[in-house]
């Protein structure tokens, strides 16, 4: 969970980001995880960061909408690329995965959760692992299926800017 003062460092750091993002003609602002090294440029604007629950990383949800991003990273020791892909394709909440990729140190998993209401969540979940394979990283995009067309270049945008986690 966000402590108070850790979600205002989180907030002051991204406001500070603010005039690189306008630079990039994007409304995009660049993002580096300070525990694992891992980098993103976020859709503030559109998003807003949001007290994760308890979950580690950041959380980001749709302003005045229903779209989420999480990104976080933590330790892979003992776990490999096959194993972790695996275990999230088998969490509780996913109902069907439509589309997987992946390669000797990523993975992407997509489709939908079944959420109960009349439209479907499409979630888009990429995972890094750094170089030696000790560490990944982590994000995870997710929105009603009814609004695919106005995500799908965000998704693109998103996976092109995210990055592994330093070793």
């Amino acid at each position: 969970m966000f402590k108070p003062a850790a979600l205002a460092v989180m907030v002051s750091v991204l406001a500070l980001a603010a005039p690189a993002s306008a630079q990039s003609g994007f409304g995009w602002q660049p993002y580096t995880d300070p525990g694992f090294g891992f980098s993103a440029e976020l859709p503030l604007g559109t998003f807003e960061v949001v007290d994760a629950g308890g979950a580690p990383g950041l959380a980001l949800q749709e302003i005045g909408g229903q779209a989420t991003v999480n990104l976080n990273g933590g330790p892979a020791q003992g776990m490999t690329r096959d194993a972790m892909e695996a275990r999230l394709e088998t969490a509780a909440r996913v109902a069907t995965t439509t589309y997987r990729a992946g390669g000797d140190s990523w993975f992407v998993l997509s489709g939908f959760y079944e959420d109960g209401a009349e439209d479907d969540t499409i979630f888009y979940t990429k995972v890094l692992f750094s170089p030696d394979q000790q560490t990944f990283s982590a994000f995870e995009i997710t929105f009603p299926a009814s609004d695919k067309p106005r995500f799908e270049s965000m998704v693109e945008y998103f996976e092109d800017n995210f990055t592994r986690p330093r070793t």
